[in-house]
């Protein structure tokens, strides 16, 4: 079947065709009534009287008898075919007992046509078998044609929403594996998932060094792909034999390299996160969709208890609202915590109300990762919406007292705003104003720019300051030790990519 059965399974188009004899000398298969029986998911299990290992499996879903859609994920051959294809349309027509698919399984591949032909001998409400042909032509051409006798059997489960949850590893039996007892998944709805690892110490820690995990359950198939840093891309399959709220078992036929097979086994425990004691604290976005957040994106969130909280953040450009901007400084928000959802409100001002909406999968003394749902609106209207996920960490230190008084330094890198080469000076006050200083020969003098606003809320730091009539605005991450500060900022480019900016000061009386 080779990668050829990936190809079948993802094609664009199904079309339905009699299967009926007119050569009265041959006898007539009867009516199955297959329009009827094949509304559901089914999975391939044989081919030609063998076991099909977990890899080669996929999933069809029969919605009506016109509308259906195919997931599966094939990755072995990857210069013949390497495949990620989750709930991809296809068209359904039904005549008979035959059934026939045409598609165009490779989006990269235009000319690469796939017919396949499913002749259906026998179907009930738990599986059906059929003899099946399949031709592959380029450009009108056939270049494989391979004949074969299927065996599908209905899946009765779905396991896409309940696998959303934070699971540890707690068992595994048979052949190797990339996962090992000392493991945690969590999967989210956008299709992602994130690795955890205990460390030495005994905490559990995201593993970092991956470029993107992904994944999708269908029925009872869960496929995951990812890839570290410098390293070819990696897949998994496995198949949901159990899962509860509180266990998870996955199962795996796999294929040994000389033709045998073996069995798999792992089993997995939900983790109560236990998020009302954990969530008290101060806390900042580390990552977006996997990536590190820019310095002028981030955002700091203060739990006082389970049901108080404040935020900070600075926002010269709020999505979907134009000459708008966001400055809170340590602005109150409305917090509801029910289990791992939660809930917060904020209006920055009487036109703009943003609501937010937490589905955390793990909380630890260092980590906070939840999917993220995000909505403003303006007298009442939607003007943006977005779901993702995001990673905070805890921040254990506040500068927002230290940095009071007046500071001295010189930018230490390339790609800040003060990027001259000279000494700069600031004061910070205690009614979250400032004074920038320029030198007028020996003399430091304070600079004509008006607004000159901060704040500080654990590590991060906000300024904004009015020059010429334009707005400005910075943002840094800080560290304040020994009567020095340090300034860190991650900016992105225009096309997306990123680099440092430093900066270093010393307190001066």
């Amino acid at each position: 079947m080779q990668w050829m059965l990936a190809a079948i399974l993802i094609c664009g188009t199904s079309v339905f065709v009699s299967c009926t004899d007119d050569n009265s000398d041959n006898p007539v298969t009867p009516d199955l009534n297959v329009a009827e029986k094949i509304i559901g998911k089914w999975m391939p299990v044989e081919k030609n009287g063998q076991l099909l290992p977990s890899n080669k499996k996929a999933v069809y879903t029969f919605v009506s008898t016109t509308k259906g859609y195919v997931s599966v994920s094939f990755g072995e051959r990857v210069d013949k075919g390497y495949f990620w294809r989750e709930g991809i349309d296809v068209n359904v027509a039904i005549n008979g007992n035959k059934i026939t698919l045409n598609g165009h399984p490779d989006e990269n591949m235009p000319n690469l046509t796939v017919t396949e032909v499913f002749d259906i001998t026998d179907i009930n409400a738990s599986e059906f078998t059929a003899n099946y042909e399949t031709t592959m032509t380029v450009d009108g051409q056939v270049v494989n044609n391979e004949k074969m006798v299927l065996r599908f059997t209905k899946v009765t489960e779905d396991y896409f929403g309940p696998i959303w949850c934070l699971w540890e590893c707690t068992g595994i039996s048979g052949v190797g594996t990339f996962n090992d007892a000392n493991a945690r998944l969590a999967f989210y709805m956008n299709g992602t998932y994130t690795y955890w690892r205990k460390d030495t110490d005994g905490e559990w820690k995201s593993v970092k060094t991956r470029e993107f995990q992904e994944y999708f359950v269908d029925g009872t198939l869960l496929a995951t792909r990812w890839k570290n840093a410098g390293e070819d891309e990696l897949r998994e399959w496995w198949e949901i034999s159990f899962m509860s709220d509180e266990e998870m078992v996955w199962k795996a036929l796999r294929q040994n390299e000389d033709g045998t097979t073996s069995e798999q086994e792992v089993r997995w425990k939900a983790v109560e996160l236990d998020v009302l004691p954990r969530i008290v604290g101060k806390w900042i976005t580390s990552e977006f969709k996997g990536q590190p957040v820019p310095t002028d994106q981030k955002r700091v969130y203060t739990f006082l208890s389970p049901t108080k909280a404040y935020y900070s953040f600075s926002s010269d450009l709020i999505p979907g609202l134009a000459d708008k901007n966001i400055w809170a400084d340590h602005t109150e928000f409305d917090v509801d915590i029910t289990d791992t959802y939660m809930a917060l409100t904020l209006q920055p001002d009487e036109h703009t109300k943003m609501v937010e909406a937490f589905y955390i999968s793990d909380i630890n003394a260092y980590e906070l990762t939840a999917d993220h749902y995000i909505s403003i609106l303006e007298d009442g209207k939607v003007m943006f919406n977005s779901k993702d996920y995001l990673s905070f960490t805890k921040v254990t230190a506040d500068y927002a007292a230290d940095i009071l008084g007046t500071w001295e330094g010189r930018c230490t890198s390339e790609g800040s705003v003060f990027d001259d080469g000279q000494e700069h000076r600031w004061q910070y006050k205690a009614d979250g104003t400032f004074v920038y200083y320029v030198k007028d020969g020996d003399n430091w003098v304070p600079s004509d720019n008006t607004l000159n606003e901060y704040f500080v809320d654990g590590t991060l730091l906000c300024t904004r300051w009015v020059d010429k009539g334009v707005e400005n605005r910075e943002w840094w991450e800080i560290t304040i030790a020994d009567g020095k500060m340090y300034w860190t900022a991650l900016r992105q480019n225009a096309d997306g990519t990123t680099f440092t900016a430093t900066f270093e000061m010393k307190k001066v009386e």
